[in-house]
């Protein structure tokens, strides 16, 4: 058999109405070689090539399943429904995977990446992409309609008959567009007879214009008023409206006798002029309803309103384009337009004889029109007329897409025409053919002039009479007849007329209308007469002029014949139109065509030219071209009488340049068969000649198509016809043209490349080499039919001769186009596509060992890397070689190898990778995806066998990829996309025997490949996000900085974004291209894409309609490609962007299968030890398996996910954790190997081994987190059943299960920065939130509205509940069941590690054997969830502290929930370090130095007890850890060794030695900002031994230098006489539903010392006081006494601030019952805070002293101030009474211990304290001073001597209402009886209580007497009378006490 096929199909029926020239020509055709030719190109059937253009039968299409993602809880569903079954979520999903892909999980990746797979328009993209069109059957027109005529109301009453015409008419041309099409309209009461059964008219037209109308002339029985007695004014007037019984009697009567007819009425119709009708039939503008004119602005005049029903468009109008069911735009010309009606209500009156400037002239029309109306309705046909029309058949539009969206090529050879040849016409299947065809065919006046090759045989003359001037007022009319000759004048003229019905018999005469007494008469009849084949000279017209009297009363009226006219035929033809007066001779005689004749007869008016006619030609037979009709002449005498070329002939071949292109291209077929009918059965000369003519001729044709063309390489359609449909050189019994044809363009290319001059043809001859390669193949496949078939494809072994000739002629194409691809790249192009497809064509003709010659040939001129352009040669050349039909079965060149053209054409492509120019990288990219998508669509190829061999043919480009990686690297993101998918088809297809030897090759190629599918999996990631309008992922939570991200797999793999913006570049580009369209086509969202495109562009781009491009215009703006690709997706129909979501899911998740198919594969292999697994540690499955699971993957994954993954972690668990070791862990192992040692040690146990396993399992356990975080729950059980599987295996094979918590803490953190973790509660009810567990918890709590208003997120919710069910075992094991695994996966099981491990653990002590063997049990899995959840509700606590500043900037709050975070991630140091730094921060900006420096201080300790955990460095000890601990106390954690293990990886990677000096430092600096030295010199001398280390004494000396200025800093402050105070302390309560999570609650603030009462109180009213207009403002509580929350208003808020003291002392607090320790000295941390509150028993707060009661508040805070945050909660408070003694007790004994403890300090560091031992702080001030005083009474040096002066002035002057004096005064009476002193109201004091006061009294007195002493021995001679003063005022001062106390001096010396 033959692969092309040649098919005779029989030519459709002729459209129209026109003549069968059959029995006129046949006869002369064989005597007429010229005229056999026409009869051949217009009748004879289409001779095509089947499968010329490729054949395509696409594989049916697959059902793509909705895949259903995970998704945000909050979101709705993907597809399906939710509903709640016992508090539990379940998802019922309505779709199921398609599983019907045999052993494989999904299918094809390439099927979902080009789910439109568009053979067409993929293969239109080749240079000069040759298209097949549908063969010609009739002229291409613009525009066709039809005219049907309803019906015609005459007002008077229709009694006679009433006949018209109508035609096209041109206004501004003033004639005839079109020929007349007749009708008539009879009386109802006329029996017999009825209305002219032809009603519709079909007119077409080139271009709509303006002055184009519908001309309707009515005409009745000829008749006068004396006759009949009617005047013609009864069809005008107004009254009486209609004619009487007599009137229409006599009417009726007359027409019946009457056989001629004379003008009535007429009208013209506008039919495009949108400005007159509001649009017609759809050809103006867009209008419906109905739309009147007056008849004044109508062209032509419509007499009265014309009413327009219906609507329609046409292009170019502002007509709504028509969109289909699928969203494309269908131009409204192919799918026609609704009838449109019209009504005429009255025609103008016919009075006289009318012109054409009366036709045009509103002026001359009669005020009286003619009360006629009729009424029409237009139509607009569907498609442009004809078949002609071109146009690619086949290629898959919108309507071809079925329910799945995928394009349908099933059966679209693109050239079997033979089922297209039945719609004759070739309009839409849909529409009805006989409809169609129903109705008179007006011929078109315009296709004579057209450049269109004729479609039928016509031979036609239309005549016109236009006026006879005759000297008197006759009654005329004209017949016309044809005459063959003049001899006799009584035989019947040639039946050659056509009569006004249709169907009718042809006539011998036809007859005009009747001009009644007018001079000139004029006439408007058309006379269409059939011309005879061959016309002779004796052919003549003859013109009778007739005058009928009406006058006369007879029932007939006789003509009598008054003239005669004659027009030889010759004259008419010599043009296509013309113009004629005549002379009018009275009589005739025989041979009046004889010039002896005619000077015998006797002319009207002398014989001067008084009859004027016009003619019109019509034929399809003879040309207008002399030179053209000599050319047909010399052909017929050179077939008939000699076969040797004649000088004439040559000369007329050569004449055939200056003929005009009009009618070349008329007759085109016919010419280029007779030239190739020379060239191929003729002499050399006569072959050259012919040869250089037609090229010629197909030149000019082609260029005639260029200014129409957008395409300059486009093929002229005409010459496609005829290669395609017309040439046939054996079915004209001729002998093969493609040996002449090859051999003369051989010659005349050879005589060019010697230097030879050719002239002009030789360059056109390479513009239409084309068209001379394709009439070569067709004329070698048309001599292969002749050939006897067999059961095997047939090919033609061309002779040494013919293909050493193709050979020459093919190599100097080749040079031509590496001549022209820089001087002229346009011809290049279109001469390189032309030999692509001459080689393609071969394929199938000739047989494959000469066709692989040329192939070589061409590609061994364009070797390697090319030059841009040539190489663009090369790549398309082998894009239409390898896309032939028969490429798979094409064999090799050789014996080892299969297939020749898959070898050069993967070479090439990858070759093309690494060309320096993108265009060319892309397009070898593209080339490989169609190719392999080709494959995977065609029918053909479905079977298993022939699948695996075809991806064995393209596996060696997947090992070219492997070899040369970098040049894959170096390609473009769409580029990539494209070869991975390939990649995954062939692999998909390929063995397990062919995969394995692949795999065994090379351990790099391997790894390569695995890199390769994780590339393939973010590449075809499914991200919506990316997609969605407005999408951006969530920042992290907190402020500027945050947890660390998680390396996203785009971000590993260097995965650039789109470059430019598209629908979605995860779909393959013509996929794109379709939704474009339906973008465009979408009519509901023209008006929405107008103003987008308008708003992108700023208004620069005006009347913007569909056609414009919106992704265009988006790449021309500045708009981001995220931005711009949200636009593209909201311009896509509904069904486009359900399609696409649907395709890109598809994508992604048939990629994901198949990488975890082969993922399954190599694992089996390893595990049977087919393929090393020493290389790597099993990277190739923990690569793919990490970027898997951190992708979002649809549930259809899930299912076969789980047990393929429990099965990896079986086989290969030990070897996944025992990954690679890190870059930072070899690097530290190569730095102490060279230093030859260990430098402190190997720290916790662990060897730098496993590492990589550390990063595996973050990565796993971040991934498998996430995922439990979202819906379905399908998704959410899988993730965390995974993530147990995986928790299990790492139990069992990590001996660190600290590390591993850390581990799993890392994670947890990285996936919570990324989620959305507070959400706004939604009013529908849903799961409970656990808003209130998290406020409740929270340290702090928050401020503000806001944060009140928001809860947990459902994603917390789900990842709470996921880790909630971790450690519950029941439930596990039926999800195993689900899941189809054993039960075994998660028992408690320790696997035998081996002979050698058992010893190694023989060695071990049996606690840490223990220890190893309850690894995996619940209660570590529980202990793991404790630890997991506490993150969570952390992470909760701190996201809802951060949402409270969105409505109050409550800095407390930042600090707060910095201070929470560091808290929850305590065991992990890097985490703890992070937040602890963000925490020092926020202090930093509030001007908290001394919390700024605890945060410093806190990471310091972490930072060194890591490094002697680790051993690194052993300059710091335990003593110096107490040290930060004391000052920080919260920093005081109980670090496990085993938390700092994996510090090289992550976790503790902050543990440096560098890191503790810094934040000593910072520590330092912050104190010393605080005016805390004593801190400040304690954090430096901690860096004092490491600097002594190493020798560093440039800091040691710094150091000491900062320290000596510190120490300076202390003395000035405690030698000044005003008191240091660090702080002030506050406590603050927050009541009001406003404070929600602190309502209730009382905090101690730490302020600046600077910070008073006020200050605060603004300060906390502005922070705390945001509130919306309708609420209250914040209240402030004046008073400091309890709170009684429900005492205050409901709806208001209270803030109650009072100040508080720290407690500080010595002694005991004799009414509370507990010490008060004294502080370290320099160290004032507090954790008790006080205040009192007076009072008095009346319920006033201030009274007498006696009076005067005192309440004490103690408030306990949670941890000491200062601390790491500014305030503490209290968490206990006790309130105590103090009555009046007791309060004076207090009074008295305070300024007691104040001087007391003064003369001690100063005592102390003067020195004079030495003798009581120590220092002076560590001992009771009384003993010192006393050891002072027993020391001598020599001088002392005080160094604060003012300050003991100032104390001394306040206590022993005398006061009369305060001070000892006012006490006793209060409590004693005056001059008592006795010894003893005695109350002043015994009944309120017990003796007890007095005594307390007398000793208290006492003691003070002895206190000051010793102060006055040493402040004697202090002063000198200056102050010796301050001294005095002193002394005199103390014994003053004892006086007047001894009068309330008698014996005051005794007690005193006694004390």
């Amino acid at each position: 058999m033959s692969l092309l096929e040649i098919k005779y199909v029989p030519r459709p029926p002729t459209l129209g109405q026109g003549s069968n020239l059959d029995s006129m020509i046949l006869p002369e055709a064989e005597e007429v070689p010229h005229l056999r030719e026409l009869d051949f190109c217009v009748n004879a059937d289409f001779v095509h090539i089947e499968n010329k253009y490729g054949t395509f039968i696409c594989e049916p299409h697959l059902t793509f399943a909705k895949q259903v993602f995970p998704s945000n809880p909050g979101d709705p569903p993907p597809g399906g429904t939710y509903r709640q079954n016992g508090g539990e979520e379940e998802y019922e999903d309505p779709y199921v995977g398609d599983r019907s892909m045999d052993e494989h999980y999904g299918g094809s990746t390439i099927m979902a990446y080009d789910p439109l797979f568009n053979w067409d328009s993929e293969r239109a993209a080749v240079i000069g992409h040759r298209l097949p069109i549908r063969p010609i059957t009739s002229p291409s027109v613009g525009t066709r309609f039809s005219v049907r005529i309803l019906g015609l109301n005459v007002q008077a009453g229709l009694v006679e008959p009433v006949c018209g015409t109508m035609c096209l008419y041109h206004a501004e041309r003033r004639e005839k567009a079109s020929e007349d099409f007749h009708f008539q309209f009879l009386p109802p009461q006329w029996d017999g007879e009825s209305t002219s059964p032809d009603t519709r008219a079909i007119f077409s037209v080139d271009k709509e214009s303006a002055a184009l109308c519908l001309l309707v002339q009515l005409e009745k029985a000829a008749s006068e008023e004396s006759v009949n007695g009617i005047k013609p004014a009864v069809y005008t007037r107004k009254d009486p409206p209609t004619l009487t019984e007599k009137e229409a009697a006599r009417l009726s009567e007359w027409a019946q006798v009457m056989p001629f007819r004379e003008p009535f009425a007429w009208i013209t119709i506008p039919l495009f002029d949108s400005s007159v009708t509001g649009g017609v039939g759809g050809f103006g503008a867009a209008g419906g309803g109905s739309s009147g004119v007056g008849s004044s602005g109508s062209l032509g005049g419509v007499g009265g309103v014309l009413g327009v029903e219906g609507g329609g468009g046409t292009p170019g109008s502002g007509t709504s384009p028509v969109v289909d069911s699928n969203g494309m735009r269908v131009p409204a010309y192919e799918l026609g337009g609704p009838p449109v009606q019209i009504d005429i209500p009255s025609l103008n009156r016919a009075k006289e004889c009318y012109t054409d400037d009366q036709l045009l002239d509103p002026k001359k029309k009669s005020q009286k029109p003619v009360r006629v109306s009729m009424h029409f309705e237009v139509e607009r046909l569907p498609g442009p007329a004809g078949g002609g029309a071109g146009g690619a058949g086949g290629s898959v539009t919108p309507q071809s897409l079925n329910s799945s969206g995928r394009g349908v090529n099933r059966a679209r050879s693109q050239d079997s025409m033979s089922s297209d040849l039945d719609d004759v016409a070739m309009v839409p299947r849909s529409l009805s053919v006989s409809r169609f065809l129903s109705g008179f065919q007006a011929i078109d006046f315009t296709d004579m002039v057209r450049a269109e090759p004729f479609t039928r045989l016509v031979h036609l003359l239309f005549v016109y009479p236009q006026q006879v001037a005759l000297p008197k007022k006759l009654n005329l009319f004209v017949r016309t007849e044809l005459r063959m000759d003049d001899l006799d004048i009584q035989r019947p003229s040639v039946e050659a007329i056509f009569p006004k019905e249709r169907n009718g018999p042809m006539l011998r005469t036809a007859s005009t209308q009747v001009v009644q007494g007018t001079r000139p008469a004029l006439f408007h009849d058309e006379v269409k007469i059939q011309l005879p084949a061959a016309v002779a000279p004796s052919h003549h017209l003859l013109f009778t002029f007739f005058h009928i009297d009406l006058s006369l009363r007879s029932d007939r009226p006789k003509p009598v014949a008054v003239g005669y006219a004659v027009m030889p035929l010759a004259a008419a033809l010599q043009a296509f139109k013309g113009e004629v007066n005549l002379p009018i001779s009275k009589d005739l005689q025989p041979r009046y065509l004889q010039e002896s004749t005619k000077s015998r007869l006797t002319y009207w008016e002398e014989g001067r030219p008084i009859f004027r006619v016009r003619t019109r030609l019509f034929s399809s037979l003879l040309p207008l071209s002399d030179r053209l009709r000599d050319f047909f002449h010399q052909f017929d005498r050179h077939m008939l009488e000699a076969p040797l070329p004649r000088e004439d002939l040559l000369e007329a071949i050569n004449a055939l340049k200056t003929v005009d292109v009009v009618v070349l291209m008329q007759f085109l077929y016919p010419l280029l068969n007779m030239l190739l009918c020379m060239i191929g059965n003729g002499v050399e000369t006569l072959q050259v000649a012919a040869f250089r003519a037609m090229i010629n001729v197909v030149s000019r044709v082609q260029l005639e198509l260029a200014p129409q063309s957008s395409a300059p390489m486009e093929r002229s359609r005409f010459l496609v016809h005829f290669v395609d449909f017309i040439f046939d050189d054996l079915g004209r019994n001729q002998p093969p043209v493609y040996p002449g044809l090859s051999n003369v363009w051989r010659s005349l290319a050879r005589s060019k490349s010697r230097g030879f001059r050719v002239g002009p043809v030789y360059a056109e001859a390479l513009q239409m080499a084309w068209f001379v390669l394709e009439l070569v193949v067709k004329s070698m496949d048309l001599e292969l039919a002749q050939v006897p078939q067999g059961d095997e494809i047939a090919r033609l072994r061309l002779e040494d001769e013919v293909f050493l000739c193709i050979r020459q002629l093919f190599e100097c194409l080749l040079a031509e186009v590496h001549e022209k691809a820089d001087s002229d790249p346009p011809l290049a192009k279109s001469l390189s596509s032309s030999i692509s497809f001459f080689c393609y064509d071969l394929i199938s003709v000739v047989d494959p060992p000469q066709v692989f010659e040329l192939v070589g040939l061409f590609l061994s001129q364009f070797v390697g890397v090319c030059p841009p352009m040539q190489h663009m040669f090369k790549l398309h050349f082998l894009r239409i070689v390898c896309d032939h039909d028969l490429y798979i079965e094409t064999p090799g060149r050789g014996p080892t190898e299969k297939n020749y053209l898959t070898t050069v054409l993967l070479k090439d492509l990858f070759v093309s990778l690494d060309h320096e120019d993108p265009s060319q990288r892309s397009l070898a990219a593209r080339m490989l995806a169609f190719q392999v998508a080709k494959h995977e669509y065609d029918a053909r190829y479905q079977q298993p066998e022939l699948k695996l061999y075809i991806a064995q043919l393209y596996m060696p480009i997947v090992n070219m990829i492997l070899d040369e990686v970098e040049t894959f690297n170096t390609l473009g993101v769409i580029q990539r996309r494209q070869i991975l998918v390939v990649m995954l088809t062939v692999v998909r297809n390929l063995d397990s025997d062919t995969l394995l030897k692949s795999w065994k090759q090379s351990d790099v190629r391997t790894r390569l490949f695995f890199t390769l599918l994780q590339q393939a999996l973010v590449l075809f990631q499914h991200n919506p996000q990316l997609m969605a309008a407005g999408s951006k992922p969530r920042p992290p939570s907190g402020s500027k900085s945050g947890p660390s991200k998680a390396a996203s797999p785009d971000a590993l793999l260097a995965v650039e974004p789109p470059p430019i913006p598209m629908f979605s570049d995860r779909v393959s580009l013509a996929t794109n291209d379709l939704l474009d369209e339906m973008a465009r086509g979408d009519a509901k969202a023209m008006l929405e894409r107008e103003q987008i495109i308008r708003k992108v562009t700023g208004g620069a781009v005006s009347g913007a309609k569909g056609s414009v491009s919106l992704r265009d215009v988006l790449a021309r703006s500045r708009m981001s490609p995220k931005d711009a690709m949200a636009l593209l997706r909201q311009n896509l129909p509904p069904s486009a962007s359900t399609k696409l979501l649907l395709w890109e899911s598809s994508v992604a998740a048939w990629c994901s299968l198949q990488v975890l198919e082969i993922l399954e594969k190599f694992s089996d292999m390893a595990a049977d030890g087919l393929v090393a697994t020493d290389y790597a540690c099993m990277d190739c499955l923990t690569g793919p398996l990490s970027v898997m699971l951190a992708l979002p993957q649809p549930m259809s994954f899930w299912e076969p996910f789980v047990p393929a993954f429990a099965e990896m972690l079986r086989l290969h668990g030990k070897a996944m954790l025992d990954g690679p070791p890190s870059a930072a862990a070899t690097a530290a192992a190569a730095a102490a190997a060279e230093a030859g040692g260990d430098v402190g040690g190997s720290g916790g146990g662990s060897s730098a081994v496993g590492r990589g396993g550390d990063m595996l399992l973050k990565d796993l356990f971040g991934s498998l987190l996430r995922q439990m975080a979202v819906r379905p729950e399908f998704i959410r059980k899988r993730a965390l059943l995974c993530l147990l599987l995986l928790l299990r295996n790492a139990l069992l094979h990590m001996r660190d299960v600290e590390r591993l918590r850390v581990i799993l803490t890392v994670a947890l953190s990285e996936v919570l920065s990324h989620m959305r973790l507070l959400h706004s509660p939604s009013p529908s009810p849903g799961p409970t939130s656990r808003s209130s567990s998290v406020s409740s918890s929270a340290g702090g709590g928050v401020s503000g509205a806001a944060a009140g208003d928001l809860v947990e997120s459902v994603e917390v919710e789900k990842l709470r509940l996921s880790l909630e069910e971790l450690g519950t075992e029941d439930k596990w094991f039926q999800l195993l069941d689900e899941c189809g695994l054993p039960s075994i996966c998660l028992e408690i099981v320790v696997e035998d590690e081996g002979e050698e491990e058992e010893e190694e653990e023989e060695e071990e002590d049996e606690e840490e054997e223990k220890r190893e063997r309850d690894r995996w049990t619940w209660a570590n899995v529980e202990e793991t969830q404790d630890m997991l959840l506490t993150v969570v509700d952390a992470a909760s606590q701190h996201e809802q502290l951060m949402e409270g500043l969105k409505t109050s900037n409550d800095k407390y709050a930042i600090v707060e929930s910095y201070y929470i975070l560091a808290q929850a991630y305590g065991h992990v140091p890097d985490l703890y370090i992070m937040w602890m730094l963000h925490l020092c921060d926020a202090h930093q900006e509030m001007n908290q130095w001394a919390e700024a420096a605890q945060c410093a201080v806190s990471v310091a300790g972490i930072v060194i007890r890591g490094l002697q955990i680790a051993s690194q460095e052993l300059v710091w000890d335990e003593e110096h850890l107490e040290v930060l601990w004391s000052i920080c106390p919260l920093a005081r954690h109980q670090w496990r060794a085993r938390a700092f293990s994996s510090q090289s990886e992550f976790g503790a990677s902050s543990l440096t030695v560098e890191g503790a000096v810094k934040h000593l430092q910072m520590a330092s600096n912050f104190f010393y900002k605080a005016e805390l030295f004593h801190f400040c010199a304690e954090m430096l001398a901690l860096l004092l031994p490491l600097f002594r280390v190493r020798h560093d004494y440039k800091q040691l000396t710094k150091t000491h230098n900062k320290i000596a200025s510190i120490y300076e800093n202390v003395e000035q402050q405690e030698t000044s006489p005003i008191p240091f105070k660090d702080a002030c302390y506050y406590r603050v309560g927050f009541y009001g539903e406003r404070f929600r999570y602190i309502d209730g609650r009382e905090f101690i603030y730490r302020e600046p010392r600077d910070v008073r009462l006020g200050d605060i109180m603004e300060k906390l009213k502005a922070l705390y006081d945001a509130r919306s207009p309708d609420e209250e403002p914040l209240q402030i509580i004046q008073d400091s006494r309890q709170v009684d929350p429900s005492a205050l208003k409901p709806n208001l808020v209270y803030m109650q601030i009072t100040a508080v003291e720290p407690v500080v002392g010595i002694g005991e607090d004799r009414w509370l019952g507990r010490p008060l320790e004294p502080p370290i000295a320099g160290t004032p941390t507090f954790s008790c805070f006080f205040f009192d509150t007076p009072f008095t028993p009346n319920g006033k707060q201030q009274g007498k002293m006696e009076d005067q009661w005192k309440r004490r508040t103690l408030l306990y805070t949670q941890s000491t101030l200062p601390s790491l945050i500014s305030r503490q909660p209290v968490v206990r408070s006790e309130v105590r009474e103090y009555s009046p003694i007791q309060c004076a007790v207090e009074i008295i004994e305070s300024r007691s211990f104040a001087l007391e403890a003064e003369m001690a300090s100063q005592l102390g560091d003067s020195g004079a304290a030495g003798a009581a031992g120590g220092p002076a702080g560590k001992k009771d001030p009384a003993a010192v001073v006393a050891a002072a005083m027993a020391a001598g009474s020599g001088p002392l040096q005080l160094p604060r001597l003012q300050t003991l002066q100032r104390l001394l002035q306040g206590s022993v002057a005398l006061q009369v209402n305060s001070g000892v004096l006012g006490v006793c005064m209060a409590f004693y009476q005056a001059n008592p009886q006795g010894a003893n002193p005695r109350a002043k109201e015994p009944e309120k004091l017990q003796p007890s209580e007095l005594e307390m006061l007398t000793a208290a009294i006492v003691r003070f007195v002895v206190v000051c007497k010793r102060a006055v002493v040493v402040h004697g021995r202090a002063v000198t001679e200056v102050d010796r009378d301050f001294q005095e003063q002193l002394e005199q005022s103390l014994e003053d001062l004892e006086k007047e006490i001894s009068a309330f106390i008698p014996g005051l001096r005794k007690r005193a010396s006694a004390y």
